[in-house]
């Protein structure tokens, strides 16, 4: 498509929406409303009578075919249908840039004003400039996905398709302005049988082969379900990078990250290409440490190899491993196959700065990868700023940190935006009251992890501790701390 004729599909479609942004304090009172329709704009301000300020809005938008704004969805008109459920913009479709903004930007670096769910502004909350904006997002978002119309035809239909009578299961409008987004960029509606040959197609090679089909059989006729979907096909053609989803499509689509973990987690068909080559712990070493095997003991057993395929299946455990025996290696590999596999977060508590340092050196010069890195307190301010940038963006796959660390509010703030996919505790006999390095903030980082978990409203992620030198009652008391969590 010529860039003239995108500029003059993108502008016949905006002709038709009136632009919305809300200005909502404490107890939702409505404070600042912001609209803009063509040219003319729409503001008031200091709302005293909310029921004639909601009155001259829905006159303003009398006659537009759609809403469109950011985050209004779940935000803004919620509110107006608690103020006055009988307003007939609420009988629009709803074109939320929020939602199109993964579908449009799924890999890193996403777009650049949208900051999880949020505006990224250069100036106070201002409603007009607020609705401005997010019509500036819109029109990046559709020149990308002209962009994906023009590489693969069939993508823009399928999500056509997700979106047509699909809903989120929990919003007052459906999001069905979405499909009408696709359907202006000229994307037909294929039915259920051709959307899974499209599924299939667009996924084939990213994911369990098994597993792709299973969940084309169990979620594509759902409208409920559907748009999730969209979301993880936009995802596994970026996978195996530093992209990742925003937390907020994972906590509003609670199915995806299930769905996904089936996908790219589960080793499934044994003739599947992608398994055989994911899940296989000796071409995994290969691939991120160019080693040939791994290191057996002395009588033969290769336990690094047991522990690393236990790890790799997401499980807990306790491991005792003596002083070269490959400790490390036992926790990285798994972690750097976990990010390569959904780009999830591991989380290594380490009790010594010095070690954190050299494990993470060492592992970007084995590895030649930079998804390692260590919080500590010897960074500086701009240090600290930017790994934390990095973790939440995605580019970092294993991350150090002290146990003191977890007190940190930034840190906190950080590791929201991303998946946990494990917890791992080095020198883990600092856990115990019986071990010589007993330090009472690893129990503390015991009890976050649990906290933390239920914040997110997730699972308590798989947690492994490895240590060098451990007696029986050591070993006994970390053996109950998933009792203790």
């Amino acid at each position: 498509m010529l860039a003239v004729d995108i500029i003059r599909s993108l502008n016949s479609f905006l002709d038709t929406c009136v632009l919305l942004d809300l200005e909502i304090g404490r107890d939702n009172r409505l404070w600042h409303i912001g609209a803009i329709r063509s040219k003319e704009i729409f503001e008031l301000k200091k709302i005293s009578d909310i029921n004639k300020a909601l009155a001259e809005l829905d006159r303003f938008v009398n006659g537009a075919s759609f809403i469109l704004g950011h985050n209004i969805l779940h935000h803004d008109l919620p509110v107006l249908a608690g103020l006055c459920p009988d307003l007939r913009l609420l009988r629009l479709p709803v074109v939320d840039t929020l939602y199109l903004s993964p579908l449009a930007f799924p890999q890193n670096p996403y777009h650049r004003l949208v900051k999880d769910y949020k505006l990224v502004r250069d100036s106070i909350n201002n409603p007009v400039a607020d609705a401005e904006l997010a019509g500036n997002i819109f029109k990046d978002q559709w020149e990308n996905f002209t962009l994906f119309q023009e590489k693969t035809p069939e993508i823009l239909p399928f999500y056509r398709f997700c979106f047509e009578q699909g809903q989120d299961g929990g919003t007052t409008q459906d999001n069905n302005g979405l499909s009408y987004v696709f359907r202006a960029l000229g994307a037909d509606c294929p039915g259920p049988e051709e959307a899974v040959t499209i599924w299939l197609k667009l996924t084939y090679g990213s994911a369990c082969a098994t597993a792709l089909q299973e969940a084309a059989l169990r979620y594509m006729d759902d409208p409920i379900m559907r748009p999730a979907l969209a979301y993880c096909l936009a995802w596994l053609r970026v996978a195996g990078g530093n992209s990742v989803l925003p937390p907020w499509v994972r906590h509003r689509f609670n199915e995806i990250v299930p769905i996904l973990k089936k996908l790219r987690d589960k080793r499934g068909d044994k003739n599947c290409s992608y398994c055989r080559i994911t899940h296989d712990p000796d071409r995994q070493l290969h691939n991120f440490f160019g080693y040939p095997g791994f290191l057996s003991l002395p009588d033969g057993r290769c336990l690094q190899k047991e522990i690393v395929i236990h790890c790799m299946q997401d499980k807990p455990l306790l491991a005792i491993l003596p002083t070269g025996g490959g400790k490390s290696l036992c926790y990285q590999l798994p972690a750097l196959n976990r990010y390569a596999r959904r780009s999830v977060l591991t989380m290594v508590i380490s009790p010594l700065q010095a070690l954190m340092k050299d494990q993470v050196d060492n592992l970007i010069r084995k590895t030649d990868t930079n998804a390692a890195a260590a919080v500590y307190g010897m960074l500086t301010p701009p240090e600290r700023g930017d790994v934390l940038e990095k973790v939440r963006l995605g580019d970092i796959g294993i991350l150090y940190v002290s146990p003191e660390q977890l007190r940190n509010r930034s840190l906190k703030e950080a590791i929201k935006h991303r998946e946990i996919g494990c917890w791992v505790f080095d020198e883990a006999h600092c856990l115990s009251n019986w071990g010589h390095d007993f330090r009472p903030d690893y129990l503390y980082a015991a009890r976050f992890i649990k906290t933390f978990a239920a914040e997110q409203n997730m699972p308590v992620p798989p947690i492994a501790c490895f240590t060098a030198t451990a007696n029986q009652d050591v070993t006994t008391e970390i053996d109950a701390l998933p009792l203790l969590l």
